[in-house]
């Protein structure tokens, strides 16, 4: 992570974290239609699953955070699986109906939050 440009200032007792966010868009018909992730792509991989994979390589997964919103009603949780974020740079979301793994049925938004620690410090 070291090779990209980060906003300085960020105020944390931990050093030099890293903020991801954005939402991932998804369709009618369960596929990814857009995302505002930066420095992370998305793609479908399962029954209401969906893998992030990030850009670069971190030293330390922190936190994450996920919420589902629609138009309308949608009786679905969003929910993280595994998360590899030294080697494969992965994060697996999943869209549960109880403990189900399950497609949305209408138009919605996935919205993500992750908090890294950048590979560059040494600890």
């Amino acid at each position: 992570m070291a090779n990209k440009y980060l906003q300085q200032f960020f105020y944390s007792r931990t050093k030099k974290l890293c903020a991801i966010h954005g939402q991932i868009l998804i369709a009618a018909d369960a596929s990814v239609t857009s995302t505002t992730i930066i420095g992370a792509t998305v793609a479908k991989t399962g029954t209401g699953e969906y893998t992030i994979t990030l850009d670069s390589s971190y030293q330390a997964l922190m936190s994450l955070q996920a919420s589902l919103s629609a138009a309308v009603a949608v009786d679905l949780v969003a929910q993280f699986g595994a998360a590899d974020v030294v080697t494969a740079r992965t994060i697996v979301v999943r869209l549960n109906t109880g403990a189900t793994p399950t497609n949305p049925s209408a138009v919605c938004r996935i919205n993500v939050a992750i908090l890294l620690r950048d590979s560059s410090v040494v600890i």
